[in-house]
């Protein structure tokens, strides 16, 4: 898998391969395993078959590489990843806001809580990847933190599964 990592990270600018190496490395560290995804594109997503989750993806379309990344467990976050979030909301027009009724969070709904500055309110369902729109070293501790608490919260979920039965 690391031919495919590396094809990923000749195709990112110099100053952001660190970055994504990086990001790379938390993800491998906690269980994820990277897996090319069959597009037309390039995308690397990180999964565990522990979960039964992808919490990271990376993709470059079009020669721009981008990351998405799954952090609902993380309540407190920068603007930088609330501005993320609006963007999924609105590249979509709203179409893709509210539970999907999936049941996959019987007990409580797994996603992000939007609020607007006039006051709209929209959830968006936490089984979707959000797309991170700012790629740069000074958010990748706060990243590496989401990708610690999704973890954490995937693992007491497990465990409150396993008590359950």
């Amino acid at each position: 898998m690391t031919e495919v990592l590396d094809e990923f990270y000749r195709m990112v600018p110099e100053d952001n391969v660190q970055f994504y190496k990086d990001m790379a490395q938390k993800a491998i560290h906690l269980g994820y395993k990277p897996k090319r995804d069959k597009t037309k594109h390039l995308a690397l997503s990180f999964a565990s078959s522990k979960y039964k989750v992808t919490i990271l993806r990376f993709v470059c379309e079009k020669n721009q590489p981008s990351f998405r990344l799954k952090f609902f467990a993380t309540k407190n976050y920068s603007a930088v990843f609330d501005e993320s979030i609006k963007h999924t909301l609105e590249e979509y027009n709203f179409k893709y806001v509210g539970c999907y009724g999936c049941e996959k969070c019987p007990d409580v709904l797994e996603g992000y809580d939007v609020v607007y500055e006039d006051g709209r309110k929209y959830f968006r369902c936490g089984f979707e990847l959000i797309e991170v729109s700012k790629i740069d070293n000074e958010i990748e501790k706060e990243v590496e933190e989401m990708l610690e608490t999704q973890t954490k919260y995937y693992e007491n979920k497990i465990m409150k599964e396993k008590e359950s039965k």
